[in-house]
């Protein structure tokens, strides 16, 4: 599951992780804060996804504890799997042309060149409480050339492979059972991450119920001018989606046929641009569903649909549930945790 990062840039040009350095509001303030989170965040987003060079911390692989503010939106890919442990942190994990939800003890494993971002949602605590999570990133080579193709290593190899489009581990019972591990591993000596590494992919390799991300593999953006194009697209997309997108506009803006914009977009992030709004939309009535008490169809205007009715299908066929459905689970769940 890096994106959004904090780094410090040496003479090379390289990037470098940096070391980590409530009372009740309204609910209008909460939808500000969330909007002015929205506008701010999402003026830098951009859909190329962006080439990232990860250096190992110490010893051949890179493993880290991530704290910030807020995980902000970076579509960016790069040659060393990737495992990410949410520790604490709610949003969202676009990978390839999937998107699904995150929460704290959520675990999602990505392959290499898999173009990836995590977003999460802004907290409205004051001060904000900060965003977290463990980052493992890791080539087949460390282990040394053709360690996989041995017979020990068959589940795991077979793991690595199925991973080209993202595995979640969500809420399994493997999962479950790494996530201490994963966050011992940023402060173990060299010898002994590796063997937890090892571990772990091997623990991982046994959960029969692990989710695909993505239904296919992307290839990222190369020409510096469809780049400059899907940082105008995407801005004007993430500004604009809680009001009606005016296609024709846009497909002006970016010197493009509205056909011809339509399959550029497809071509970079695998899914319309109806289906990616939608997302968006869907997403940001998540969260106000979560920590408001705006009424459900209140919330689906604020965040886009011109009616209920479909506000209410498109959140279910994205989320499995409706709008209330979701919101009794975030009742019951703050019930769980404070009893």
């Amino acid at each position: 599951m890096v994106d959004g990062f904090v780094y410090l840039v040496d003479t090379g040009g390289e990037r470098v992780p940096a070391q980590k350095q409530t009372a009740y509001v309204s609910n209008w303030r909460v939808f500000s804060v969330f909007s002015a989170w929205a506008i701010n965040c999402f003026n830098i987003l951009d859909m190329q996804a962006r080439y990232e060079k990860v250096r190992p911390t110490v010893g051949s692989f890179t493993a880290y504890e991530r704290i910030e503010p807020l995980f902000p939106f970076c579509w960016h890919y790069h040659p060393e799997f990737e495992l990410t442990l949410i520790t604490d942190s709610e949003g969202q994990l676009m990978a390839g042309d999937g998107l699904c939800d995150y929460r704290p003890g959520n675990l999602a494993l990505l392959g290499p060149n898999l173009p990836h971002s995590y977003r999460s949602w802004p907290r409205s605590t004051d001060p904000p409480k900060q965003h977290s999570a463990i980052v493992v990133q890791f080539c087949k080579g460390c282990f040394g050339d053709g360690f996989f193709e041995l017979p020990e290593m068959k589940a795991i190899e077979a793991m690595l492979q199925s991973s080209a489009i993202g595995l979640s581990f969500g809420e399994t019972k493997a999962g479950q059972r790494v996530a201490k591990s994963l966050r011992e591993i940023p402060s173990l000596p060299p010898p002994r991450r590796m063997i937890s590494l090892l571990s772990v992919l091997e623990e991982l390799a046994t959960e029969p119920r692990a989710r695909t991300i993505s239904t296919e593999t992307l290839l990222p953006l190369c020409h510096i001018e469809d780049q400059q194009r899907m940082d105008r697209i995407c801005s004007y997309l993430h500004q604009s989606f809680d009001r009606e997108i005016d296609f024709k506009q846009l497909a002006r803006s970016v010197h493009m046929s509205q056909e011809t914009l339509c399959r550029f977009f497809r071509r970079a992030t695998g899914r319309t641009m109806t289906t990616y709004i939608n997302h968006l939309r869907i997403g940001a009535a998540a969260q106000l569903l979560g920590s408001t008490d705006l009424s459900v169809i209140e919330i689906g205007f604020r965040v886009g649909f011109g009616n209920y009715s479909n506000f209410n299908r498109q959140f279910k066929t994205i989320k499995g549930v409706t709008p209330l459905a979701l919101r009794r689970g975030f009742s019951v769940a703050r019930k769980a945790v404070s009893a």
